[in-house]
């Protein structure tokens, strides 16, 4: 069956509805130079972000859950060991268990003072990338570079 000519005259197609819509003056248009837009931050440059401000108290599975909705601490911190070459310290954490035979989560730390600057070069060049400024946090380490 074939449509009628008149049908299609009479109705206009949403293309040209979307143009008629449209303002017509200048503040129609954004302009590159009133407006940046930041890109969103990896995954990766928030876990380092919280563990580099949690310094000497190190983080668990839950803190990073509430913290910034991390699901997969330990994948997280294997990353940054196997790809980035930087080293943790983890131990169980019996502070994390609520309900009976529950396993405790890993405690995570930085290992040395090294590895602190490791991943704040990380941190920053990410934060570089998304036109942020860099950060610093102090070394909580002690002298003999062991974790404190």
């Amino acid at each position: 069956m074939k449509k009628s000519s008149n049908v299609n005259s009479t109705h206009k197609g949403e293309a040209e509805m979307r143009r008629e819509a449209a303002p017509k003056d200048d503040n129609a248009y954004a302009r590159n130079s009133n407006c940046t837009q930041n890109k969103p931050p990896h995954k990766v440059e928030v876990a380092l972000y919280s563990i580099l401000k949690r310094g000497p108290l190190g983080i668990a599975q839950p803190e990073a859950q509430s913290l910034y909705y991390e699901s997969a601490l330990h994948s997280t911190i294997s990353d940054l060991k196997n790809n980035r070459g930087i080293d943790f310290i983890s131990e169980p954490d019996p502070s994390t268990v609520h309900y009976f035979y529950q396993k405790p989560f890993n405690r995570y730390w930085l290992a040395t003072d090294k590895d602190r600057e490791k991943a704040l070069r990380l941190l920053n060049a990410y934060r570089t990338n998304r036109g942020l400024s860099k950060v610093d946090f102090p070394s909580w380490h002690t002298d003999n570079d062991k974790a404190a």
